[in-house]
């Protein structure tokens, strides 16, 4: 009787209600007894569903990464461009049936789910090759992977010693009619009020749209615009979009605009996962460094400190900052709403 109690007691309550409590069996074991066991249970869900609003070709290379590596578990990535992802998980808990078992998205609207209790805590063991600002202490979210957010111009219509080295500067009469911004850079508007502080932030945002700024929906096809001259610059990109032009020979760089900040993409692992155990592996995987490098071949920055990039070498010697994700993350409606109040533009 005393082993089958503690035979049962190593294995998946299945009948538990929350994905926590199904997953709790694993924190009392050894890394590599956790990791076989933790395998198998997944093995026997046999596949996994994963969220995002990465585009399809790098969410494909993930998945096809992962079940290289466990090829007795189908991942199933879709795509939900945009903060579509958010509205189709609050749907989806509310109708009370969660359809995902992972979610990967650089929307920090994500964050606001948390205190509906659509996340689940996971604290993946591959979380302590991650700096303290690219995760949370509770274990909700890790940033797996991080863009910077830097302005962008064409080098063939801005003159090296024009290109702003401050904020402040895109407020230049030189500027005028000339700068383009996505008419969604919800992140980047709440990460310029923590900088500047509110009200000298809200002050900045109006003069900014006294610019005549064209919106464009898209940072990746903000950056193509630039890079076909269509605009002298872009007010706030991806740092990878305009790497990646300026290699294929497009006249683009990014402004030494400084200090930059991360653009980190979060994971979570979903309250009412069906696949618990293969969404835990899943982040496992993504997290690790196996997973990193598949990152980092989709042009994109791994957050994994034993994972190094090659913007790395790019923005060495930058002050790089990450900004406060939670506080833009739970105000991120209301930063939406004072982002499309602030530049009608962008409606």
């Amino acid at each position: 009787m005393i082993l089958i109690f503690c035979v049962l007691a190593l294995v998946p309550d299945l009948y538990s209600q929350t994905t926590e409590s199904k997953l709790a069996w694993l924190e009392s074991l050894k890394p590599e007894e956790r990791q076989a066991r933790l395998i198998e249970a997944a093995r026997k869900e046999g596949e996994v569903v994963a969220y995002g609003n990465l585009d399809l070709a790098a969410m494909q290379a993930l998945a096809d990464g992962f079940m290289k590596k466990y090829p007795f578990i189908k991942a199933n990535a879709v795509r939900v461009s945009g903060a579509g992802v958010i509205t189709r998980v609050d749907s989806e808990m509310r109708a009370g049936k969660a359809q995902s078992d992972v979610i990967d998205s650089g929307q920090l609207g994500m964050l606001a789910l948390m205190e509906k209790k659509m996340m689940a805590r996971y604290r993946s063991p591959q979380r302590e090759f991650f700096r303290d600002a690219f995760k949370d202490k509770d274990g909700y979210w890790t940033a797996y992977m991080s863009n910077v957010m830097v302005g962008a111009y064409n080098t063939r219509l801005v003159k090296k010693e024009e290109a702003p080295t401050k904020i402040e500067d895109f407020l230049k009469p030189r500027w005028k009619g000339k700068l383009a911004m996505d008419s969604q850079s919800y992140v980047w508007f709440g990460t310029i009020l923590q900088f500047l502080g509110e009200e000298a932030g809200l002050r900045f945002m109006k003069k900014l749209n006294d610019q005549d700024l064209r919106h464009v929906r898209g940072r990746r096809l903000a950056s193509q615009l630039v890079a076909a001259g269509e605009f002298d610059m872009t007010i706030e990109t991806n740092l990878n979009s305009v790497l990646t032009f300026a290699g294929q020979g497009a006249p683009v760089w990014f402004a030494p605009i400084q200090p930059l900040f991360y653009s980190p993409s979060l994971v979570f692992l979903t309250q009412g996962a069906l696949h618990p155990h293969a969404g835990a592996l899943f982040i496992d995987y993504l997290l690790s460094e196996d997973g990193q490098r598949v990152i980092i071949s989709t042009n994109r920055m791994a957050a994994n400190s034993q994972v190094k990039s090659k913007e790395a070498q790019t923005l060495e010697g930058l002050d790089i900052r990450m900004p406060d994700i939670l506080d833009i993350g739970r105000r991120y409606n209301a930063i939406g709403n004072q982002y499309r109040e602030i530049f009608p533009g962008a409606r």
